[in-house]
């Protein structure tokens, strides 16, 4: 395989299909956009605003605290990189098998996650609520989060089925959910938003 130069690789300059390869080669995009990659078509989303991320951040330290106390052998980050052979998705939240990351470690395997959360922008809306749990359910990720923003903040839990996501909750308030049998999180939905001006 041919290393590219990451200061030579640019969106402008490539042709034909993208790989995992290219993409990861590509300096960081200087709005903070992310680069996610379909089957060799390259996906650019705009970087998120303050409440996606306010939401994210919070959502996140209830699953790190849900973990840390189960002792379930798992990580969790938040805007990690996660990969199939042809595929590269950079979700708001990743839980992953805890074995599969290093000091040094880019990306995980789709294979090693367990559940994975995207938080709807209006940007974003059909990729969250379509295209990312098709292709979650196709790669036989367990769980799948969507969070919703708007008219009011909810989670909608969902389970994988065979080949495909089945909701099995949606929480608007305090409730303690499972995380595919492996751990429990208790979901504080009213205080993801913290102290952001309603």
């Amino acid at each position: 395989m041919a290393v590219m130069s990451v200061t030579k690789m640019r969106v402008d300059d490539h042709e034909g299909p993208w790989t995992v390869e290219d993409v990861l080669a590509l300096p960081e995009h200087p709005a903070r956009a992310r680069y996610e990659l379909v089957d060799g078509v390259l996906m650019v989303s705009p970087a998120p605003g303050w409440e996606h991320q306010i939401v994210s951040s919070a959502l996140h330290r209830q699953i790190h605290t849900a973990l840390a106390q189960s002792a379930a052998p798992f990580l969790s980050a938040g805007a990690v990189m996660v990969t199939g052979e042809s595929r590269l998705f950079i979700p708001d939240i990743a839980v992953v098998d805890r074995a599969t990351v290093q000091r040094g470690t880019l990306a995980v395997p789709l294979e090693a996650v367990l559940l994975l959360v995207e938080i709807v922008s209006p940007f974003n809306q059909s990729t969250d609520r379509i295209l990312k749990p098709a292709l979650y359910a196709q790669a036989k990720v367990p769980a799948y989060w969507r969070v919703e923003l708007e008219p009011d903040v909810q989670i909608a839990v969902h389970e994988l089925s065979v080949d495909t996501y089945r909701e099995v909750a949606t929480v608007t308030g305090k409730e303690s959910v499972q995380v595919a049998g492996e751990f429990s999180v208790e979901l504080d939905v009213p205080g993801l938003l913290g102290d952001l001006a309603g």
